[in-house]
């Protein structure tokens, strides 16, 4: 994911978007935002517990919220949960910084907006996902693309 953006942004915790919000300058015209949600495996070892989905795909129907709302009201957010933890001399920019959030802020008055939404689960493997988890994921992907066009990947082990 870091070679895939410009910008990565640690907003895990309370009140989130996403475990991980990534910014990338396409062109001129256009800046992709992806939502990245990830979540451990239950009892901590692969295995087909459908259990290891409800979770991540209820944070990324949720999260469309962050779409909608646009890149300027995400910017606010971002910037007040990264203040919180600079007070303590902590950072959450995994790539890039603020300055370059504040970019992404004015670029998005002009530029279009992609939107992708990826589900990373190291807890399953896809050599042995269950129906039921699929059509988990199918439903999240349908919902997820009809609110919002968002791109749609799934990382799983292998």
């Amino acid at each position: 994911i870091k070679s895939d953006y410009d910008f990565i942004f640690n907003d895990d915790g309370r009140g989130e978007a996403a475990d991980l919000v990534c910014l990338k300058d396409v062109d001129d015209a256009t800046i992709k935002l992806a939502l990245v949600h990830c979540k451990g495996a239950h009892g901590g070892h692969v295995s087909q517990d459908i259990r290891n989905f409800y979770t991540v795909c209820g944070q990324a129907q949720k999260s469309i919220t962050a779409k909608h709302a646009g890149l300027p009201t995400l910017y606010h957010d971002l910037k007040r949960r990264h203040d919180i933890w600079a007070r303590k001399g902590k950072t959450r920019f995994l790539k890039g910084d603020m300055k370059q959030l504040s970019y992404f802020k004015e670029k998005a008055r002009r530029a279009k907006l992609e939107f992708e939404m990826l589900l990373v689960q190291p807890g399953a493997s896809v050599a042995t996902i269950t129906d039921d988890a699929l059509r988990l994921i199918a439903t999240t992907e349908l919902y997820v693309f009809k609110t919002t066009e968002a791109k749609f990947r799934v990382i799983l082990s292998p």
